[in-house]
């Protein structure tokens, strides 16, 4: 029942955009000119995509939203829990994650249950052509191979909160600057690092050049290749929670409000916004269209000024 309300509240709510909030500095800034969709109240946790025209947003109460490029509706999880990750290869195939364990994925439009591996909380999942792989509370890393998710063995019990793929295999990052490399494959851990003077939280990573960038607590804002890190500095020292990249150019998210932009190798600009909500995810499908999402029914969709209005359906 609280999935169908929650759906239902959803639904009825994503044909509008709302007005702008308090930390506008009026219709005409910049902050103004983010749309921001009704959806609800729950905490929107995170959001993926393959393209333009099929983005996927994952949420508490088992919440699945999902924009084919004309509306944003709702779709059944059979669940309701917690939904905290979600990984996009294409049209065919998702992957969603969350607590107690859960692991979704999408066939033919559908969402089917994966049995349960484990009861802790899993924060993130990461799909390929070959491999699937879920992270999460007490050094868990899932990888799926050739259709059978198996745990791969972990001495450490760190939190891990996101992953990306690299070149020398998966990146899955936690608690106290810890960086866990993943042969997916031979469901073994390569090697386990940490960031050199940073002891706080990496929440976010996302594939780039031959390595991953991170974000997380304080600011963190790191390039991490063949097991070293490089620390970018500029931006506020608030906890970023997640990034995306497209076409040479990074979005990063964090609480407060935070949105930042611009080419990894240069130092970040900070992009108005219009709500101080705390901002949980993002995904850049192309330069002119980034999706936000956060807590309490906070979704946006920008950049400020690079897009029209939406052309139709919802939101």
């Amino acid at each position: 029942m609280a999935l169908a309300i929650a759906a239902c509240a959803a639904c009825a709510a994503c044909d509008r955009v709302t007005s702008p909030s308090h930390r506008d500095g009026g219709p005409d800034s910049a902050a103004a000119l983010w749309e921001q969709v009704e959806a609800g109240t729950v905490n929107y946790n995170a959001v993926a995509g393959s393209s333009p025209e099929n983005v996927f947003i994952v949420g508490d109460q088992g919440t699945i939203l999902h924009w084919d490029g004309v509306a944003l509706l709702p779709e059944a999880s059979g669940t309701t829990a917690n939904l905290r990750g979600v990984s996009v290869l294409d049209e065919t195939l998702a992957y969603a994650v969350g607590e107690q364990g859960t692991i979704l994925h999408r066939k033919d439009g559908a969402w089917i249950a994966d049995p349960p591996m484990t009861e802790v909380v899993l924060n993130a999942t990461y799909a390929a052509s070959a491999f699937a792989v879920a992270v999460g509370e007490q050094g868990t890393i899932l990888c799926l191979v050739q259709g059978t998710w198996a745990q791969v063995p972990n001495p450490r019990t760190d939190n891990y909160y996101a992953l990306s793929s690299a070149s020398d295999g998966f990146q899955v990052v936690g608690a106290l600057g810890v960086v866990v490399s993943v042969d997916c494959g031979n469901q073994k851990i390569v090697a386990t690092s940490t960031i050199s003077g940073y002891t706080k939280v990496l929440a976010g990573a996302i594939p780039y050049g031959s390595g991953s960038l991170l974000v997380g607590v304080d600011g963190g804002f790191f390039y991490w290749a063949k097991g070293a890190a490089t620390r970018k500095p500029g931006l506020p020292q608030k906890f970023l929670r997640a990034i995306s990249v497209v076409d040479g150019t990074a979005w990063i998210v964090g609480h407060e409000g935070l949105v930042a932009t611009g080419p990894p190798e240069s130092q970040l600009a900070l992009v108005p916004t219009p709500d101080d909500r705390w901002l949980l995810g993002v995904y850049a499908a192309t330069a002119t269209d980034v999706w936000v999402v956060g807590r309490s029914g906070l979704i946006m969709r920008g950049p400020p000024g690079g897009r029209g209005p939406f052309d139709g359906g919802a939101p």
